[in-house]
């Protein structure tokens, strides 16, 4: 079964430290403060975790033991990391679960299986048994690749694509180099 310690160095290679950029929508707090982000954890997600705006000086304050415990317990256990049997699936909705949400994650790789594996389940943004019995059903590999290409696909259709592609796809080809798969971006069909 898939473990988040295996997980952690990958996830801290991506994340870094603390940035403060103008066009990341991470960095602001419901108040629209931009106040930035630390080790990935947003501002609007630390929101929920403190019940308050967080400040510039709350986010800088995150340590890296306190984000671990927030990607684990908020995003690997919400996916149910442990239950998939394949590290390199579990990686790749992981790190996609945190880099969007857990739900947007759920969907891209419910969506994956019922597409290309033929499994019928209902895309609801939620694992369940259903999904995870079907996560662990196919071919990991292939899986990984499909997840890998949907994700690539979700971020192309994202308004903030043009200042974030380089650092969106890096994550994904990043987790193929680690697990020895090859991912390639679908090609767009040109109309002439």
């Amino acid at each position: 079964m898939a473990s988040y310690e295996l997980f952690k160095p990958t996830l801290e290679r991506a994340e870094g430290g603390y940035q403060n950029l103008v066009n990341d929508k991470g960095n602001y707090n419901s108040k629209k403060e931009r106040v930035g982000t630390k080790y990935g954890i947003s501002a609007k997600f630390y929101e929920k975790v403190i019940g308050r705006p967080p400040s510039a000086e709350d986010m800088k304050g995150i340590t890296r033991f306190e984000a671990h415990v927030l990607f684990k317990n908020e995003f690997w256990d919400k996916i149910k990391a442990d239950q998939i049997q394949s590290q390199g699936v579990a990686e790749m909705i992981a790190d996609q679960a945190i880099n969007a949400n857990p739900s947007v994650a759920t969907k891209i790789v419910q969506t994956s299986l019922n597409k290309h594996f033929g499994k019928q389940l209902v895309v609801d943004g939620v694992v369940g048994v259903k999904t995870i019995e079907a996560i662990n059903s196919v071919h990991w590999e292939q899986l990984f690749i499909k997840v890998g290409q949907e994700r690539l696909e979700y971020y192309e259709n994202l308004e903030d694509y043009k200042y974030f592609a380089k650092s969106w796809d890096s994550r994904v080809f990043t987790l193929g180099r680690k697990f020895g798969v090859m991912i390639k971006k679908k090609r767009k069909r040109r109309c002439f």
